[in-house]
């Protein structure tokens, strides 16, 4: 079933590194620097030694982390970090002499899997928390691609798509063979292309390039589009999952980071909500980007705090402090929250009332587009906390009128406690005096 697939534009621009390619295996000189194993194949101790020299034994860090890889025409893994309005990229081991993409992290052993395009076949790519490799070898029974879209779901089963094809494989990372396939016609359309998934709830989730999010049932690849939930015009070659079940939507060019939160993920009609946007890299084209995440070990008590001027004429100013704070172990004990632990990151909301007028916050990592208050926060330790300041004037009123306004935090990790995500500031407006 699709929805909402009317209005797309012709004749897209693609912005994925070598995405003119088709078919692996005819990049000349990559290969070279990669040797081929034999399809099914595992390489020899000796080829393994020469690809990573210090192969690791443990899976990534999964403690709110996203990762994200680009390059050309080398490969580099990163950490994607998130702070206030920006995320910066953190290099995780050496470039791979290869490219590789469609990511994800098996939620079984915690590895990070890729599939390489550009030499003789299309490899099973194993990366540890160093960011050290392991070629694994072809993947038995799947046909040769340009695989982009990649990820795991909460079983381990990894699943992988190909540029403008139809057919999304299911591929065990321990046989390194293909154990199923999930058939969606609609894919084939470059017009609804998507670029990167990530699994919630069932379903896998990505975006097309004019920016309909695409929801596909794992069960029976029914397909549905949401259009109208990204801007468009460039591919989001990067999706995750955040903590909270949040989706994050990578946008290649410029870099930026998006950040949506869906409401009856289930449901016939989600509702869709921007939360937030960061930097990411604004300066440069992402190419080949792709990105996933792992916040199993991740679980933070966010809190928020709104405070406002209590009363206020008309034509005076009107002061909202929020205060975000991680709740502490000493908080837990005495009954204010869980406790959890270090938070990830966050982001917060806040729709500003009309009678407030020419809004306006210097609080780094916030900005406020048509009354609606959006920031973004990196890690906080327990017991930590960050303010944020929006100041603005009353606007004048005919009789007494109360405003009552309401700032909402989403954080990055799952959070056991959401009683205490939203706080309610009120400021009464009384008329000037005649």
């Amino acid at each position: 079933m699709i929805r909402g697939t009317n209005g797309l534009k012709q004749g897209k621009r693609r912005l994925r590194a070598l995405s003119a390619l088709g078919t692996v295996g005819i990049v000349a000189g990559l290969a070279s620097s990669l040797p081929a194993s034999p399809a099914g194949a595992a390489p020899s101790p000796a080829a393994a030694i020469a690809q990573n020299p210090s192969h690791g034994k443990n899976g990534v860090e999964c403690d709110g982390k996203v990762y994200a890889s680009f390059g050309n025409p080398e490969d580099q893994l990163y950490t994607a970090d998130r702070g206030p309005g920006t995320v910066q990229f953190t290099a995780l081991g050496n470039p791979t002499p290869f490219l590789y993409n469609a990511i994800g992290v098996n939620p079984r052993d915690r590895f990070l899997y890729g599939t390489t395009f550009g030499n003789a076949n299309n490899d099973l790519v194993r990366f540890d928390r160093n960011g050290d490799f392991t070629n694994l070898g072809a993947i038995d029974g799947l046909p040769p691609a340009l695989y982009i879209s990649g990820t795991f779901d909460d079983k381990g089963n990894y699943y992988i798509l190909a540029d403008d094809t139809p057919t999304i494989y299911k591929v065990d990372v321990k046989s390194r063979s293909v154990t199923g396939s999930i058939d969606v016609p609609e894919l084939s359309d470059p017009e609804l292309d998507i670029f990167d998934i990530a699994f919630r709830d069932g379903f896998l989730w990505g975006s097309t390039d004019d920016g309909a999010i695409a929801r596909i049932r794992i069960s029976n690849g029914d397909v549905d589009f949401f259009p109208g939930v990204l801007p468009g015009g460039s591919d989001f070659g990067g999706v995750f999952v955040y903590g909270n079940g949040d989706l994050g939507f990578f946008r290649n060019s410029p870099g930026e980071l998006f950040r949506v939160h869906v409401k009856n993920a289930t449901a016939v009609d989600p509702e869709f909500t921007i939360l937030s946007t960061q930097d990411a890299a604004p300066e440069q084209e992402l190419v080949n980007l792709d990105a996933t995440s792992c916040f199993l070990d991740s679980k933070a008590d966010l809190a928020v705090d709104k405070q406002g001027t209590r009363e206020v004429t008309s034509g005076g100013e009107i002061t909202y402090r929020i205060t975000v704070k991680n709740v502490s172990k000493e908080e837990k004990e005495k009954g204010k929250g869980k406790g959890t632990g270090d938070s990830s990151g966050w982001s917060l909301t806040d729709y500003l009332p009309a009678e407030l007028l020419s809004p306006t916050t210097q609080t780094e990592g916030c900005e406020i587009t048509d009354g609606l208050l959006s920031c973004t926060g990196g890690p906080l330790a327990k017991g930590e906390s960050v303010e944020i300041e929006v100041t603005g004037t009353a606007a004048d009123v005919s009789e007494p009128t109360t405003l009552n306004n309401t700032a909402t935090v989403f954080g990055d990790d799952a959070d056991p406690r959401k009683q205490n995500n939203q706080d309610t500031a009120s400021t009464l407006i009384t008329p000037q005096a005649l």
